[in-house]
């Protein structure tokens, strides 16, 4: 730890700074792991689902903002000609 707060630590093969400061070999073998245990869904849940209502009103919005954009847009391009003629 030493070497690596005055920089001068250098990594040589497999053993890191991680391993060095722990003093422990890496080990490249698999991870076991049990075969039960809490899944995301369990823990998490399952993604809320949308309803043809959601997606109607999204989309409603969606028009309603376009119109207004558009609406804002025009209002803009109208005064910037006005301005040059």
């Amino acid at each position: 730890m030493e070497q690596s707060s005055q920089g001068s630590f250098v990594i040589q093969g497999r053993q890191d700074i991680l391993t060095t400061a722990l003093g422990t070999e890496e080990n490249l073998g698999r991870v076991q792991t049990d075969d039960y245990g809490v899944g995301v869904r369990q823990y998490f849940g399952s993604a809320p689902r949308s309803t043809s209502s959601q997606n109607s009103n999204i989309a409603m919005e969606i028009s309603r903002l376009k119109e207004e954009l558009m609406s804002q847009l025009k209002d803009e391009l109208t005064s910037q000609i006005e301005q040059k003629v």
